[in-house]
């Protein structure tokens, strides 16, 4: 042997670096693997403000309460959502916004929507006396890692109260209504 006791060590670097690389595959498979097995987020509605008004559409800003019910960090991708009262759809927007819905957690994501100004008026005018509008929200939540996402739908019902002590005015100056508490 000519080389002696100055032989390179090729063998357990490639080895070692093998042994990195499946691992690295492993984890990243193991993280996609639990994204399309998690369990649906919850949506609840905490929140609706009525931003600027024109003569044919006005801007609703809706916050909602995202919730994880998995035991590890959900990325949420996006939202879109159609806003529906008393059976008639209001408002649909959507959101881009890229949140880390933490573990057996919640995070509040705002998401944008119009709604066409004739139809506000004629919900308001059905109201008559009552203090109180049903709603239904509900559109499709993306999430994922890695460039795989998972489209999952969601629906909430509930109400909203129409009492005065239930509108605050922010400081941007939407006007808000509070869902009713039962």
């Amino acid at each position: 042997d000519m080389l002696g006791p100055h032989r390179p060590r090729y063998r357990g670097t490639t080895m070692t670096i093998r042994r990195i690389a499946t691992l690295l595959i492993v984890l990243a498979l193991a993280a996609c693997a639990s994204v399309e097995d998690a369990l649906p987020p919850t949506v609840e509605l905490t929140n609706v403000r009525v931003g600027q008004v024109g003569l044919l559409s006005q801007e609703l800003q809706l916050e909602l309460k995202v919730g994880n019910p998995n035991d590890f960090d959900l990325p949420l991708t996006g939202l879109t959502f159609a806003f529906e009262v008393d059976g008639v759809q209001l408002a649909q927007g959507l959101s881009n916004a890229d949140v880390s819905l933490p573990r057996l957690g919640y995070a509040t994501v705002p998401v944008a929507g119009t709604t066409d100004t004739l139809n506000l008026l004629r919900e308001i005018m059905r109201l008559g006396d009552s203090d109180r509008l049903h709603y239904r929200l509900h559109g499709i939540a993306y999430f994922g890692r890695f460039g795989r996402n998972r489209k999952v739908p969601y629906e909430r019902r509930g109400e909203l109260s129409l009492l005065p002590g239930s509108r605050k005015t922010s400081p941007d100056g939407f006007k808000t209504l509070v869902p009713a508490r039962s």
